[in-house]
């Protein structure tokens, strides 16, 4: 079983690229087991969310890509 640094790391890399099926694996079991882990990815997701819907709806050209 992975780790809590490997599988916070593993959770934001992620959100930039695919997990290979092990890293997936070790992270969904990590997961499972470790609440502080869970609640971080909660987040990191909460905010990776808002940070999208404010770069669609800023309507004075801040933002848009």
């Amino acid at each position: 079983m992975i780790k809590c640094d490997e599988a916070t790391r593993l959770a934001s890399d992620r959100l930039d690229r695919g997990l290979t099926v092990r890293e997936g694996l070790g992270l969904r079991l990590h997961l499972f087991g470790c609440d502080k882990c869970s609640q971080f990815v909660r987040q990191v997701q909460t905010i990776r969310s808002i940070s999208r819907r404010y770069i669609k709806t800023d309507g004075a050209g801040r933002g848009e890509t």
